[in-house]
């Protein structure tokens, strides 16, 4: 084989991996610069296939070379790559948890032997198309963002640089009264709220479908209760202090691992609303809250604990012998 052959089929190589339209003016400016190279190499002489061998790996492998060309749009940008990943994470758990509580409290289960195989299909199906649209959304969000929505812009419309211990307080204190007044409702009770506000004029039928498990009213629920109630007093106390303070920001990672656990306990538990698919959506809404906290905590957690264990080392790294 030439060192011409060589280099073609290297020119072939990289321009495949390249957009139709850019083939060819590519594949000439690559071929001239690496027949400009190989005739640097062999002044005076016909260069050899040992000559070109040598040129094309200190070159770079094809695709490499290709990218250099051309970067395919991702199918998710990088700048979303972590909240993909912390979605999936949390709907893939929330949606096994879902399956394990329905296998564990659902009396088809004792039986029926092929309950458990179905429901495990089921969720893995249900899994499946979920990630598909969770990665469908965020293609669309990319391809939006690279056409549509990146203009023109100027570095001083970019946002002033904020104190990241700073707190919003006007929307601390509204976040803090509409978690309070959803709290409220659970506590007195979907079903109640609707019949009060309806005077009792509310269908039977939605009523019903909106009552707590008996079980669940008269065991679980005062515990979410309290739990719920505790994580809301720490925005408020953000808001009192206008900042997130190192011990608030540990309490609330920490209230916040306990209430994950404790939502994860009572989807696998029993019902928590007495009819369906009313209690589904609700434990599946459940599920998914304990798996972003569970995550939004550890992560928490494991940042403070690496900035504590930096700050030792430094001060240790410091001190006088």
């Amino acid at each position: 084989m030439t060192a011409q052959e060589l280099i073609a089929r290297y020119v072939q190589a990289v321009t495949r991996r390249l957009p139709a339209r850019r083939r060819a003016d590519i594949g000439a400016e690559l071929s001239a610069l690496l027949n400009e190279e190989l005739a640097g190499r062999a002044p005076g002489g016909e260069p050899d296939a040992a000559t070109a061998e040598a040129l094309l790996l200190g070159f770079g492998h094809p695709e490499t070379v290709a990218l250099s060309y051309h970067r395919p749009a991702q199918v998710i940008e990088a700048f979303d790559a972590c909240l993909f990943r912390k979605l999936a994470v949390i709907l893939v758990g929330a949606l096994a948890v879902l399956g394990l509580g329905v296998a564990l409290s659902d009396p088809a289960a004792r039986s029926d032997p092929s309950f458990g195989s179905r429901i495990a299909d089921e969720t893995l199906a249900a899994t499946l198309q979920c990630l598909g649209g969770l990665l469908v959304v965020f293609w669309i969000v990319g391809f939006a963002r690279r056409h549509w929505l990146r203009g023109k812009w100027s570095p001083t419309a970019l946002p002033p640089v904020r104190d990241p211990a700073a707190v919003n307080r006007p929307l601390m204190v509204a976040s803090t009264a509409f978690w309070s007044a959803g709290l409220a409702i659970l506590v007195v009770g979907p079903a109640q709220v609707m019949a009060g506000l309806t005077s009792g004029a509310a269908p039977t039928a939605l009523l019903d479908a909106f009552a707590y498990d008996p079980a669940f009213a008269a065991e679980r629920a005062p515990v979410l209760w309290g739990l719920l109630a505790l994580s809301i007093l720490v925005p408020a106390w953000q808001a009192l202090a206008g900042r997130v303070t190192r011990s608030s920001r540990r309490v609330e990672a920490v209230l916040t691992l306990i209430l994950s656990a404790a939502l994860f306990q009572m989807v696998l538990a029993g019902d928590v609303f007495a009819a369906e698919p009313t209690n589904e959506y609700m434990k599946l809404a459940m599920a998914l809250f304990g798996g972003w906290g569970l995550i939004s905590s550890i992560t928490a957690l494991h940042r403070e604990w690496r900035n504590h264990r930096g700050a030792v080392i430094v001060g240790a790294q410091s001190a006088p012998d």
